[in-house]
């Protein structure tokens, strides 16, 4: 039985034990209950003669895997716990990593949510498995359990460009108004020393990317062409390349990979510019920021800091 987060990697173990001749049953490929599994197990064991299985489900609570483990010992089969454990972060990074992988791009909310495809849930899912989980111990009846660190493998020759990712307000610009963000490319102001040090960064071979959040498009307060009016303006105020995204969606609750702390636009740009993410800066103002970058694995740098601000 293998079990852990959506997204932890549980398919692809399972595929090593298939190699060696485990049948694999997995919920979401057959339909039905999670203990509706039982009788597709006793069906293979008594009617097709299987004696080797691999479960590869979340299987977060102890009343989860109940069914199939007293399956088991009616069986005389032994049932060994192999447990992915990885954080959160990892968890939706994988998640968007794979939506990329399958689609070169994130998918919005509404394409998450009507969509047929295995593995397309919104973050909510990943949340809940952490909120419920219960950690396997032997008293469930396992015979051995096994906790497999999760670990991202990246292959550095590959991967080995380096970038200073931004969030754009209140680190490179404010407004003229007081408005929190701006509404039009005539009231933003920027913020001190934006120009001359990323000019330096760029001078040094550091790709120059842009992320921000842009709930006021969601609210009506904003329309998408306004947005991306405001951020090119900001980077010809800047006279400087930056390739930038920015998520449309609403703060609460989370519907999408992209708004951070999501790490879904830093998973996008890893593969786009093939970027060594212990290379990158993420440069910010929030604590979604920090968290951000936590999450795709950058080094985060305040943006008072960065720029040499002093209040």
């Amino acid at each position: 039985m293998i079990i852990g987060y959506p997204a932890a990697g549980k398919t692809f173990l399972a595929r090593s034990f298939e190699c060696i001749g485990y049948h694999r049953l997995n919920r979401d490929e057959v339909g039905g209950k999670l203990d509706g599994l039982v009788d597709h197990l006793d069906q293979r064991y008594k009617l097709n003669g299987v004696k080797k299985f691999v479960m590869d489900n979340t299987y977060s609570t102890v009343l989860s895997r109940k069914a199939v483990i007293d399956w088991a010992r009616e069986n005389k089969f032994d049932v060994d716990c192999k447990w992915i454990d990885l954080d959160v972060g990892d968890a939706l990074y994988n998640a968007s990593k794979r939506m990329i992988d399958r689609y070169g791009r994130l998918l919005n909310p509404e394409e998450i949510k009507t969509s047929k495809e295995i593995g397309n849930y919104p973050p909510v899912v990943i949340y809940k498995f952490r909120k419920s989980f219960e950690v396997p111990t032997p008293k469930e009846g396992f015979h051995h359990i096994r906790k497999i660190k999760f670990k991202r493998k990246m292959d550095k020759a590959k991967y080995k460009n380096k970038a200073v990712i931004l969030d754009y307000d209140g680190t490179l610009r404010t407004t003229k108004s007081g408005e929190v963000y701006p509404k039009s490319p005539a009231d933003i102001e920027l913020l001190p020393n934006g120009k001359e040090i990323l000019k330096k960064y760029q001078d040094d071979g550091f790709l120059l990317l842009g992320v921000s959040n842009q709930a006021s498009i969601a609210k009506k307060e904003l329309t998408t062409n306004q947005a991306k009016e405001c951020f090119d303006k900001t980077n010809e105020l800047l006279g400087l390349k930056i390739d930038y995204r920015f998520c449309p969606h609403r703060s609460y609750p989370q519907v999408c990979y992209c708004r951070k702390p999501m790490p879904g636009f830093g998973v996008e740009f890893i593969e786009r510019y093939k970027l060594n993410p212990s290379r990158c800066i993420m440069v910010g103002d929030m604590k979604s920021d920090n968290t951000f970058a936590d999450r795709c694995g950058f080094r985060y740098i305040p943006a008072k800091q960065f720029f040499k601000i002093v209040s």
